[in-house]
């Protein structure tokens, strides 16, 4: 055996759950099972255990039980909705049940430190989907029958490497490699090793499929990486992996592959006060309160905003380096910006039409006339400055922000932002805790990179 092998084995076998979790899961499941059977609606035709724990890949500190409530596909889709919520708020009363969302809303209650799903589908034959869960019950079965003890193993090796860079997870707030996929991943490639190994030498468009792709389905598809879903080749599971996490699995793995060390499955815990402060004078940051939601509807609300207000700013004229938005999911959220120049110059160049374009340039020239300081022509093109209104980029965000609250947009993140907001950029108050968390984690994004090379 080599390093890489060796490691490999000693988290493979570390990562293998105690019998007495075993035990205490299964006395959870049993419960439960039994408060989804007491519900008694004849609209119900089975329920089957999914997720990790069903199929064997569960990992000791990070363990959730979901269970699948298969619903007579008669039942209209209000009606189909309302069911799963109301079976799953009986199942989980004593629990303090809340609502997720992914394509349809489902329940989850915390059980003696477990996390528990229960999420309504059709009982349908294969590939007549009517909802997106109505595929999991199969996945539960063609996983069962696909693998064994030693990929089991090698599947919780890989989650607790994702687990350690950030990336595992489908969740919006990460959009990482979901539990299925780490299972498709290595029951694709043999092992934990060929996975890595597959991904450090990964090419545009990848595609990773247990058997011959369809070329014209997969031309259908956009994502970096194909990842066809070995139940229904229709869908790509790669879509939901954002670009990010894709290029952090990349890299680690070429690093791993190159260096293989254990701190590779622990998250790193350095400070990063000094980077920091390094770039605190460049950090913009947008605090505000937030109205308690799911955190799925949140974190998706937060991160469209981001992009909305990173588009606005680019256009205006700021070099955005990074974005980053943090919520508790509780009654805070912020938004960060990493600019490069805080401070725009007092005047804006405007490029207009080469002047063979004449009703363009004569367009050009009327529009920009009165405002202008200067217009000239230059390399065969009309161009102008004007002197800005405005040059800090405290002053553009606060008018961008304002703007979308009188425009009427008084839902999601606008109404949050209708109620208060404060802007500063990070050098100019003492941050609280709430927001110095944020940017640490904003800087420890990644800082595998760095802290493990």
């Amino acid at each position: 055996m080599n390093k890489l092998d060796d490691i490999t084995q000693v988290i493979s076998v570390s990562s293998v759950p105690s019998s007495s979790k075993q035990k205490k899961l299964e006395k959870i499941s049993n419960e439960i099972q039994n408060q989804i059977a007491n519900f008694n609606d004849e609209r119900i035709l089975k329920v089957i255990i999914g997720g990790s724990f069903a199929k064997g890949t569960w990992l000791e500190n990070d363990t959730d039980i979901d269970f699948f409530v298969m619903i007579d596909p008669t039942v209209q889709r209000h009606e189909f909705e309302e069911l799963g919520k109301s079976v799953g708020f009986y199942a989980l009363k004593e629990y303090r049940p809340y609502l997720r969302y992914s394509e349809h809303p489902y329940v989850e209650g915390n059980v003696n430190g477990i996390r528990i799903n229960i999420v309504p589908c059709y009982k349908v034959e294969k590939n007549n989907w009517r909802s997106a869960a109505d595929r999991s019950p199969f996945h539960t079965i063609f996983m069962g029958t696909k693998l064994n003890e030693f990929l089991k193993g090698e599947v919780r090796v890989l989650k607790k490497f994702l687990k350690s860079i950030g990336v595992y997870g489908s969740q919006i707030s990460i959009s990482g490699f979901s539990g299925y996929v780490t299972e498709v991943l290595v029951l694709n490639y043999g092992s934990f090793k060929n996975v890595l190994q597959a991904f450090a030498n990964l090419t545009p468009n990848y595609v990773v499929s247990l058997y011959p792709p369809d070329k014209q389905t997969i031309e259908k598809f956009a994502s970096p990486i194909i990842i066809i879903d070995p139940i229904d080749s229709n869908r790509n599971l790669g879509a939901a992996i954002s670009t990010e996490s894709l290029s952090k699995f990349v890299l680690a793995s070429r690093l791993f592959l190159k260096s293989p060390s254990k701190q590779f499955f622990m998250k790193p815990h350095r400070s990063n006060t000094k980077k920091i402060s390094h770039i605190s004078s460049n950090l913009l940051i947008i605090d505000f309160k937030i109205q308690k939601r799911s955190p799925d509807i949140l974190w998706g609300q937060l991160n469209k905003k981001l992009t909305s207000i990173s588009k606005q700013l680019s256009i205006i004229g700021f070099e955005i380096i990074k974005k980053f938005c943090f919520t508790d999911e509780g009654d805070r959220a912020v938004l960060i910006f990493m600019i490069k120049f805080p401070i725009l110059s007092k005047i804006n160049l405007n490029l207009g039409p080469k002047i063979f374009l004449k009703s363009e340039t004569d367009s050009f020239i009327k529009k920009r006339i009165k405002k202008s300081i200067m217009i000239w022509a230059d390399d065969m093109r009309i161009v102008s400055i004007e002197q800005r209104k405005m040059t800090s980029i405290k002053q553009y965000a606060r008018q961008i922000i304002q703007y979308d609250i009188d425009s009427g947009s008084h839902n999601g993140i606008s109404l949050d932002l209708k109620n208060g907001y404060s802007i500063y950029m990070a050098n100019e108050r003492k941050l609280s805790s709430f927001i110095y968390s944020a940017i640490d984690q904003m800087v420890s994004n990644g800082e595998f990179i760095s802290q493990r090379k």
